[in-house]
């Protein structure tokens, strides 16, 4: 009857009913709170987690629009109404085995007396050696590279052209935007263009255009035919995407490998993510993505000036090949397994018009 120790009976608002219910839900759903504060953790800070460069993206992405500027950076969207540009460095990036010794070869006659006597860079080496060894120190081959190609971009006369080969071992694409950046920001500077370029191949005449250096490489046919089965195996293969990414080389020491040294696909991500990767990256630094010779050199004669000269073909193999029926089919799964079929789709469908009526 109301004494003054009786215990109150508990009551429960509404409101807090809902929020009870609410927690329960959200709960069940994902296991328990420590695993959505875990999960934060581990998609934002390791470098080996697929989530990682998605969430890195969407933050770069909500700055950008945070700051008011444009939250895209594709360069095939510039428009290019005044070509051809009175200066520069064109600079490619050479897949092996994509026809890129062609065109390096192009490039070389206009540093002739005949065609303008154009500076030309290189620095590379063989990820490689003929033991079936990996480049001894690819760090030196690297740096001194970077160190080169930042004193090419500089002190260009004011209708002056360079030309500069990125090949084996000296380029890491997929960590080394910073270095693109600043090549990029040291000739536009100079108010000259800095037209970064590359050429694409289908992923399985790459792959099979390989057989052709597998005693190069100390290898075996039965080896080659087995590059794919490990995504991240060092090997002595690598395919479009992941040179593309990665180069190619074995002995690549960085901290935040998590199967130090790095080979293909270092980080251990999922095939998605090289993909989304690879194509922000050509949308971010590459002025001339394209599948043909004819293309390439019609780009680069328009933009810089150039002489038209024909590109003459190089590293040409003139035996015969012989694959079976299950080594291709092998290496159809595995470079679809790899990303490498998803990548060359998305090249072509947005440089080459592959599939463009599907948009209209």
């Amino acid at each position: 009857m109301g004494g003054p120790n009786r215990e109150q009976p508990t009551v429960f608002t509404p409101t807090f009913l809902v929020a009870v219910i609410l927690s329960i839900l959200v709960w069940r759903q994902v296991g328990s709170f420590e695993c959505v504060v875990k999960h934060s953790l581990v998609s934002v800070q390791d470098i080996d987690n697929p989530v990682y460069y998605a969430e890195r993206r969407n933050q770069q992405l909500k700055k950008l629009a945070f700051d008011g500027t444009k939250a895209t950076n594709d360069r095939s969207t510039i428009p290019r109404p005044h070509t051809p540009y009175k200066c520069g460095v064109v600079w490619f990036y050479h897949i092996p085995c994509t026809g890129g010794s062609s065109i390096n070869r192009w490039f070389r006659k206009f540093n002739s007396p005949q065609y303008g006597n154009v500076s030309y860079y290189q620095n590379w080496a063989l990820e490689t050696l003929k033991d079936g060894t990996f480049c001894k120190n690819p760090q030196r081959v690297e740096d001194k590279f970077a160190e080169g190609m930042l004193k090419h971009v500089q002190n260009l006369a004011p209708t002056e052209w360079r030309i500069a080969h990125s090949h084996l071992v000296d380029f890491y694409l997929n960590e080394s935007e910073d270095l693109l950046n600043l090549w990029r920001s040291e000739v536009e500077a100079q108010n000259c263009e800095f037209i970064s370029s590359i050429m694409i191949r289908d992923p399985l005449n790459h792959a099979l255009s390989l057989h052709k250096i597998i005693k190069s490489k100390n290898s075996t046919q039965e080896e080659w035919a087995k590059h794919l089965e490990s995504p991240t195996k060092q090997g002595l293969w690598a395919t479009v995407l992941d040179f593309f990414l990665y180069n190619n080389q074995g002995n690549r020491q960085r901290p935040n490998y998590p199967r130090n040294p790095g080979g293909r696909n270092p980080f251990n991500v999922s095939k998605e993510e090289k993909v989304a990767r690879a194509m922000e990256l050509l949308a971010r630094h590459f002025d001339i993505v394209t599948m043909t010779h004819d293309v390439f050199r019609e780009t680069i004669i328009n933009w810089t000036g150039l002489e038209d000269i024909p590109i003459p073909r190089s590293n040409v193999f003139k035996g015969k090949l012989t694959f079976s029926k299950r080594e291709v089919e092998k290496l159809q799964k595995g470079l679809k397994a790899n990303g490498d079929t998803d990548f060359v789709d998305a090249v072509k469908r947005k440089y080459d018009g592959y599939l463009s009526y599907l948009d209209s």
